[in-house]
């Protein structure tokens, strides 16, 4: 067992976070690789759309103390028993190092996942809210009701300049009125710090008290639109409310998991099933990782630390590993990494997944909602090394990116055909990073770097609302048979922001190699992109024994040239809904529009030249692109 103590290791983590997001916000637009913040939330838009919408959530009934939330047991929204609106994003892959897992991260973004509509270039405004249900405060003359909460700007996520404040606000019953009563001005991360707060006037202590965290938040300059996203993240945390304490009660009595465990393979968070039964010994990690601490202020033991491995496809008993026994001494952060054995064996043919779980036991007093967490190991059709989660944006900007080069290094354990590309495109303001990109596969040069293409599909788009996890499914039009290491990437064809997601929480930037200059670069920053490579039956080979789909496509356009109005027919046997895009000679769309059978673009304000209409179905399988002039 491995332990460090926690002041050290966050001082340390709070240099290294520091000093990368100043060399971040320090680029301007000649820089060539940068990082920028998400505009929207992948999980709550995923959220959305596999769920019905989320209704305005009232207040309801009046909740008697105590009040205790760590965030810790619900999921992206917060727990509708105890909250009132659900605007705050819940998490465990933004904060940095919580006091318990999960948190609460107010930032510029709403409740599903988009960008703010009174948001505007670098102006102050009201952003998210997190409100308490009424509470029953009627104890007239109590002096020993207290609430505290912990609290962290910036995390992994983006850091809130000065004016970008945290306040918490107590709503006054008889007039009616919010109060703020605490605030905090923004700056860069920090380890989390704890407040208390006195409730003693007699405002506030009545029947249907309530208390709100809200942020202020403001977007950068306009001179870049493509680098804008989303910006200034708070995190709460174990906000608890209760009678009977004092300005001295700072103490929590819990043993608590502080971060998520991560995946069992050494490479991938994720990989075919056949792929990985090549030779399964030689795919995983040596050992199984987890981080907990004793947030008490006496010596705490922990009886029993399990992990328990479910096979999902009910083809095999649970399997439990025990992780032994230990004596936590106060504030003792525990980087627990021990060797393990599972197997990962089960009957399924194509796919499998399993649930590890590593649960603590402790004494009965310690909350238990946070001592147990969860992690789905997936081996489905492609490779992955991001987590699943994006928490800041990837690419190439700048002068001399027009035809830069990005390539993702894989390595296929096996002979097998890549059907497509799976990528996450995170949205910027106005979606200004939306440019036409090369789609390129690459091969090994045999010294672990790209060699010659092997497949480059032109006219390809960033794409930002296809697929539950907001991946965007890019199919091969030909049938590629890959074995060993090879490389998914783009060539672009501006020196526009292309932006595809980066996950922090995971480190595979080694994988990563760039080409501005003629040499590849590997990449300076630590995460995982986007980007999965597909593999399995050839989509392509199954279109040609049914190609009528295809085939069966004629589309006309008249007039061209054309002075005003462009009319579009698509006859084709079934009723399928394309995209249609006016791009100019610089890659910039200039109109985006769906048609069935027929319709029309008014070109009429458009200036005398050449532009490319490019027109593709929601499939990603036919892509065509015309040359239209303008008269």
């Amino acid at each position: 067992m491995q332990t460090d103590n926690y002041y050290t290791l966050i001082l340390v983590k709070n240099i290294i976070y520091t000093a990368f997001f100043i060399v971040l916000y320090s680029l301007n637009i000649n820089a060539q690789e940068i990082l920028i913040p998400l505009m929207e939330n992948p999980a709550l838009k995923a959220y959305q759309k596999k769920h019905s919408p989320i209704k305005s959530l009232k207040a309801g009934d009046t909740l008697e103390l105590p009040f205790l939330d760590d965030f810790s047991t619900s999921y992206l929204y917060p727990d509708a028993n105890l909250w009132a609106d659900s605007f705050v994003f819940i998490n465990n892959s933004y904060p940095d190092l919580p006091p318990s897992i999960g948190v609460a991260t107010l930032d510029a973004i709403d409740d599903k996942g988009n960008f703010y509509q009174g948001a505007g270039y670098e102006i102050s405004f009201t952003a998210d809210y997190l409100s308490s249900k009424p509470i029953n405060l009627d104890y007239p003359g109590d002096q020993s009701i207290y609430l505290s909460f912990y609290y962290q700007p910036q995390g992994l996520g983006d850091n809130p300049e000065e004016k970008d404040s945290l306040i918490l606000e107590f709503y006054d019953v008889q007039d009616s009125v919010w109060n703020k009563v605490w605030s905090r001005a923004g700056t860069t991360n920090q380890n989390f710090e704890q407040v208390i707060i006195h409730i003693s006037d007699t405002k506030y202590l009545k029947k249907g008290f309530r208390f709100r965290f809200k942020n202020l938040a403001s977007l950068s300059s306009a001179s870049v639109p493509s680098k804008v996203g989303n910006v200034d993240h708070w995190h709460i945390d174990y906000v608890y409310l209760n009678r009977n304490r004092n300005a001295s009660d700072l103490i929590k009595h819990d043993i608590a998991f502080v971060s998520p465990m991560y995946s069992f393979l050494s490479d991938y968070s994720a990989m075919p099933w056949k792929h990985f039964l090549t030779n399964p010994a030689a795919m995983l990690k040596t050992n199984i990782e987890v981080i907990y601490r004793n947030n008490d202020n006496v010596n705490r033991l922990i009886e029993r630390l399990d992990f328990i491995f479910k096979d999902n496809s009910g083809n095999r008993q649970n399997d439990t590993l025990e992780g032994g026994s230990s004596d936590m001494t106060p504030g003792l952060l525990v980087n627990y990494r021990a060797p393990f054995s599972y197997s990962f064996t089960t009957n399924t043919q194509d796919t499998a997944s399993f649930t590890v779980t590593a649960k603590i036991t402790t004494d009965d007093f310690d909350p238990v909602m946070n001592n147990e967490i969860h992690y789905l190991q997936k081996f489905y059709n492609y490779y992955a090394y991001d987590d699943g989660s994006a928490e800041v944006g990837y690419g190439l900007i700048g002068e001399g990116t027009k035809y830069a080069k990005l390539a993702y290094q894989f390595d296929a354990k096996m002979k097998d055909t890549l059907q497509s590309v799976q990528m996450y495109f995170n949205r910027t303001y106005n979606d200004a990073s939306k440019k036409y990109f090369y789609l390129t596969i690459w091969d090994d040069d045999g010294t672990g770097q790209p060699g010659e293409i092997l497949y480059q599909k032109e006219g390809a788009l960033p794409e930002y609302k296809n697929g539950l996890n907001q991946f965007h499914t890019y199919i091969l039009d030909t049938t590629l048979v890959l074995q060993g290491k090879f490389y998914v990437g783009w060539i672009q064809t501006t020196e526009d922001l292309l932006n595809v997601g980066m996950d922090i929480n995971t480190v595979s930037n080694d994988k990563i190699f760039y080409n501005i200059t003629g040499t590849w670069t590997k990449s300076k920053y630590e995460g995982s992109l986007m980007i999965r490579p597909v593999f399995g039956k050839s989509i392509v080979t199954a279109l040609a024994k049914n190609p009528s789909f295809i085939n069966n496509i004629d589309i006309k356009l008249y007039p061209n040239p054309v002075n005003d109005i462009l009319n579009i027919r698509i006859d084709n046997e079934m009723t399928e809904q394309f995209y249609i895009y006016v791009i100019d000679t610089k890659g910039s769309i200039l109109y985006k529009n769906t048609v069935e059978k027929q319709g029309s673009i008014d070109l009429s304000g458009f200036q005398t030249g050449i532009y490319l209409l490019r027109i593709s179905d929601k499939k990603g399988i036919f892509n065509k692109t015309y040359k239209i002039i303008k008269n």
